[in-house]
């Protein structure tokens, strides 16, 4: 036993010994289908009508009192409501974003001085018959008085799935003209994709609005014009494809 233990020892300090003496010792690595790729990225895009509106609004007031200026707010907003839901607006599609009540200040040579107090509650709604929307915001703005705000109409699709499905496709059906156009180009033959990624997005910002007064002649008020327009979504995909 003690002699197949020297024996063992004997041959680990000779392989020491010979690699020691070797210039060079070297594993041959394959290269990864990584090293022979061709990288692309693509879009697919699919343009539809939105089927769903939400507007952004609220009342902001000034008082001199805290009490003054949350009762005005709170009866302009009381009222808001109302109208929204006076136009089929579910409850569960108006949520309140934001109320707040702080102190306003003046600057003078004396120092800052009191000049009374700020208001503000916002709230988004679901509008779902964009049929009916320039109807639900005009309402809402004779309702809120003159410390209506309204900032912006966002219009969106409420399912956007089958349209992310025909933009994939798209996105993947270009990708691979692409690939094979580069692997023609270079003379090679293009193989399976390895990897695939893929970011979404929708194309259509806001549309922004000013501050908004009551209407004092509602039988001669005109209609605040909307336009739905199209809503865009993209889905954007970098396909790695193997060189064979």
């Amino acid at each position: 036993m003690k002699c197949f233990k020297f024996l063992c020892f004997g041959l680990s300090i000779l392989l020491a010994v010979v690699l020691t003496g070797c210039d060079q010792f070297v594993i041959p690595v394959l290269p990864s289908p990584e090293s022979r790729s061709i990288h692309v990225t693509s879009a697919g895009s699919v343009t539809a009508e939105p089927d769903l509106a939400t507007i952004y609004l609220g009342v902001s007031v000034e008082k001199e009192t805290v009490e003054e200026a949350r009762e005005e707010a709170a009866s302009a907003m009381t009222a808001v409501i109302d109208a929204l839901k006076d136009n089929d607006i579910a409850e569960t599609d108006i949520q309140t974003e934001n109320f707040s009540v702080y102190p306003q200040y003046d600057y003078t040579e004396e120092g800052r001085v009191l000049r009374g107090y700020s208001a503000h509650n916002t709230l988004n709604a679901r509008v779902r018959e964009l049929e009916n929307l320039s109807d639900i915001i005009d309402d809402a703005i004779a309702a809120g008085g003159d410390i209506i705000v309204v900032n912006s109409v966002q219009f969106m699709i409420e399912d956007p799935t089958p349209l992310q499905a025909q933009a994939r496709t798209l996105a993947v059906k270009d990708a691979e003209v692409k690939a094979q156009t580069l692997a023609e180009a270079s003379g090679v033959t293009l193989g399976k994709p390895i990897t695939i990624t893929e970011t979404s997005r929708f194309a259509g910002p806001p549309i922004a609005f000013a501050e908004e007064a009551a209407f004092a002649d509602d039988s001669a008020r005109t209609s605040t014009p909307i336009q739905a327009g199209e809503l865009t979504v993209t889905i954007n995909v970098t396909v790695v494809y193997e060189i064979e």
